[in-house]
């Protein structure tokens, strides 16, 4: 592939989402461990060890953003077809989780409608960014013929993770 402004220019939106990515999990994790640390200190649990982690895991959701941010941190290391499914799937999954947490809002609530109306705008312009030829066919070999396939699969597991997370939610677990 011959090195162009165009390439560099798909080169940086594909880099700045793999960054954000890798941000927002080294910053799940950071809060997971400070969470941790706060319900350590009030159940006086000491120490660090692997089992108070265990249950830590079982009897919280601390780590659990950091547990699902972990399918599109697999997707940025892979610049095959899986890896793009992975980092859509992800994005699917945000769009379908803010979808379902606005049925919830106050319609009075004027702001928390602007900023959930943002946020669905800026996860669609991802996907979007994520589905130009220039990405999808350059980078991750993905075919313009196939793309509307690989959508419905990325789409479905975003959506199978937030009704999971949903039905996790209702039972308590």
């Amino acid at each position: 592939m011959k090195l162009t402004a165009e390439n560099i220019k798909n080169h940086y939106l594909i880099l700045i989402i793999k960054l954000s990515i890798l941000s927002l999990f080294i910053f799940s994790l950071v809060r997971g461990k400070i969470e941790t640390s706060v319900y350590w200190n009030f159940v006086a649990e000491t120490g660090n060890g692997f089992e108070n982690y265990m249950n830590v895991l079982k009897e919280t959701s601390f780590f659990r953003p950091a547990i699902i941010l972990l399918v599109p941190l697999i997707g940025i290391f892979i610049n095959k077809k899986i890896g793009w499914i992975l980092i859509q799937s992800y994005f699917y999954f945000l769009i379908t989780n803010l979808t379902f947490s606005a049925t919830y809002i106050d319609l009075t609530d004027n702001t928390l409608i602007l900023l959930n109306i943002t946020g669905f705008l800026l996860l669609l312009l991802i996907i979007i960014l994520m589905n130009k030829k220039k990405i999808s066919n350059l980078i991750y070999g993905i075919e313009k013929t196939q793309l509307i396939s690989k959508n419905v699969i990325a789409s479905i597991i975003g959506m199978s993770i937030t009704i999971v997370l949903a039905l996790i939610k209702v039972d308590g677990i």
